[in-house]
């Protein structure tokens, strides 16, 4: 578990075993959370999945101000912003999103739904 905190703090590509066992804690953290990781992780894949409906496109034009207020319901802690922005490089190094420079703008797709 403390080698799984410290990479977290890194954000490095991940292997296919760090993605089954991010996958795996995840998963378990589903039935028997002990934090709120896993809360504020789905929150922000829905996030991008509600922009991305509007446009009726697997394409989400995101606001980062927008974003935190919905993954921690309009109560951020100090941390908010950086950890936004590192909750979707998780769904990204995990399969689940892509984020594209296009035009000069930032867009995230969806590649695939949540299965954890």
């Amino acid at each position: 578990m403390y080698n799984c905190i410290i990479w977290k703090m890194v954000r490095k590509e991940m292997t296919e075993e760090q993605v089954k066992q991010e996958l795996d804690y995840l998963r378990a953290q589903k039935e028997n959370p002990t934090g709120n990781y896993r809360k504020y992780l789905v929150r922000s894949y829905e996030y991008i999945l509600n922009k991305s409906k509007e446009n009726n496109t697997e394409l989400a034009k995101t606001n980062l101000r927008e974003m935190i207020d919905y993954v921690y319901e309009g109560s951020p802690d100090h941390m908010g912003n950086e950890l936004v922005v590192n909750y979707q490089k998780d769904l990204k190094n995990l399969g689940y999103i892509k984020k594209l420079k296009e035009n000069g703008e930032w867009r995230v797709y969806i590649i695939k739904e949540l299965d954890f």
